[in-house]
């Protein structure tokens, strides 16, 4: 038996404790939470056993986990990115203590902020997105942002598939030798290679590791799209965006260069010869990752 106050009885009384399902409406979708309802012993008057905060803090989780969501999720949605709570307020243009609130479950997200935090959770790359589309911040602001972001395929990266683009369409196998041929060319002029990428042993030459997660993210995310060719009829890694080369170097831009104007115009065929020529993947098997200490065997 607990003890609680009754207005009727004017009193503090003995009763029992019962839990009811009851629906509210929270941003216009039903929520159905198990009530606490206290029932007086005396009068059989029945009160919420739950102060106001309390019950308000259950709608509030039962609503954000009609969409996979949490506080502690939406906290870890920014983590993720490697992000603090005042660069995270500022990548998507809304207020730190907007933030603050919402990690510390003292505030519900509206709809299109509630939209926002699903779209990274689905997928955290969609944070280039909502950057790109983000006219506040300065270019400084920009590129700290960047710089610090922990994705799947990192801002770099994805510029030299679009530098590399601007320049010339190509197919799958053509542009992963044109990626291969910039980072191991790289390596063994500066020590570094450009991307981020590894490279992997594949039946024709080198490929960038989980090639098949790369274009379907760079396609979802609206990068690049593939067409169909005149020629051929082979598809073709179209680019829907200019390259952005901020955080590229003169030398690094040189060896994109090198690189794109040795190829242009060799067939995947022709370029697949040449990488089967590379001892780093003679030396593999397949699937295994080329280690770049065979870049200063690349010929180009």
């Amino acid at each position: 038996m607990e003890k609680m106050y009754c207005f009727e009885c004017n009193k503090k009384v003995y009763g029992k404790i019962k839990k009811e399902k009851t629906t509210y409406i929270i941003h216009g979708r039903k929520v159905v939470l198990d009530d606490l309802v206290f029932i007086c012993s005396n009068c059989g008057t029945e009160y919420n056993y739950e102060d106001i905060d309390e019950h308000l803090q259950k709608g509030y989780i039962a609503y954000l986990n009609l969409f996979g969501l949490s506080f502690e999720k939406l906290k870890e949605i920014r983590e993720t990115l490697n992000l603090s709570q005042e660069l995270f307020a500022e990548a998507l243009g809304w207020s730190k203590k907007t933030i603050n609130r919402y990690e510390n479950g003292k505030s519900l997200p509206q709809k299109e902020y509630l939209d926002t935090y699903i779209s990274l959770l689905n997928n955290k790359s969609n944070i280039y997105s909502i950057l790109k589309n983000n006219n506040n911040l300065t270019k400084e602001k920009y590129y700290k942002i960047l710089n610090r972001i922990n994705v799947e395929i990192d801002f770099k990266s994805i510029n030299v598939i679009l530098y590399i683009l601007n320049k010339v369409k190509l197919n799958r196998t053509q542009l992963m030798k044109y990626l291969f041929a910039i980072d191991f060319l790289n390596y063994k002029l500066f020590n570094k290679s450009i991307s981020e990428f590894k490279y992997a042993h594949a039946t024709y030459g080198p490929i960038v590791n989980d090639q098949d997660a790369l274009i379907n993210l760079l396609i979802k995310q609206d990068y690049i799209k593939l067409e169909s060719s005149f020629i051929d009829n082979s598809m073709l890694f179209v680019p829907l965006q200019k390259a952005d080369l901020y955080n590229f170097n003169e030398q690094e831009i040189n060896v994109l260069n090198k690189i794109i104007n040795n190829f242009k115009g060799m067939s995947a065929n022709e370029l697949t010869d040449w990488s089967h020529a590379f001892i780093g993947w003679i030396k593999t098997k397949d699937g295994e990752i080329i280690d770049f200490k065979y870049a200063k065997e690349l010929d180009i």
